[in-house]
This record gives structure tokens, sequence and C-alpha cells, in this order.
């Protein structure tokens, strides 16, 4: 590191080759101020200074009240298209139950009575033992 820092010193000697012009200093807090806006002014996004209006107390106030409204809305709407896609679907599931029910009952139920050999005495003698 040294031996660089020697070669850089003996090639390019030790003047500091950066200068500031004469009374940069001087006059620099003027020409920072004079950029400045004026009061009851604001910059845009292209540099140039607008007077802007401040919005009412009011309206900073009542916009986080806006986004809490906004956000209940879109609540209540996805839970009542939830629910009725939720109702709708059930409605079709007991159908559905209702109709495998009534199959299952009409034509099995004959099915295993005449495969057990089974007559409608035994059968209510059956389900009245199981109580």
């Amino acid at each position: 590191m040294m031996n660089e820092e020697k070669y850089i010193r003996e090639k390019m000697g030790t003047r500091n080759p950066f200068t500031v012009p004469d009374g940069y200093f001087d006059s620099l807090a003027d020409q920072i101020i004079s950029k400045l806006p004026a009061e009851g002014q604001r910059l845009t996004v292209e540099g140039q200074a607008t007077t802007g209006q401040r919005r009412p107390a009011i309206v900073r106030y009542l916009r986080p009240l806006l986004y809490a409204a906004a956000c209940a809305v879109l609540a209540i709407a996805v839970g009542t298209v939830y629910r009725y896609a939720a109702v709708t679907d059930t409605d079709h599931l007991v159908a559905h139950q209702q109709e495998s029910v009534a199959t299952y009952s009409d034509t099995y139920f004959e099915d295993m009575a005449d495969y057990a050999m089974l007559d409608n005495d035994e059968i209510y003698a059956s389900l009245l033992a199981d109580l």
C-alpha cells in the first residue's frame, strides 16, 4: 500500500489539482436563499415556485375515516357475495343429498330386505330392538 502511494506521489507530485473559485463561499449563502421559494409558495416537480393553497384541516382529519369507510364497504360487499355463494352452494348440496337419500332408500333398501329375506314384521322388530 505504501509503495503505491509513493509511486503516485512521485508521478503526480503533492500539488492539489482541485481549486475553488475566488469568493465562491462568500456568495454561496445568498445564491441558496435566492433560489428558495417565498412564504406561501411551494415547489412543483419542475422546480418552479407556485402559490399553493393548503387543504382545510378537516379534510386531513377526515381522510382516515374515509379510508376506514371504504374498507368497511369493501368487507360488507365481499361478505355478501360470499354468503350468497355459500347459500347457493348449500341449497344445491341439500337438494343433491335429498335426491341421493331418496334414491338410496327406494332402491337399495328393497334389495337389502330381499337379500336378508326379511319381511316387514321382522324389520320393525329389529328396529325396536335397537332402541
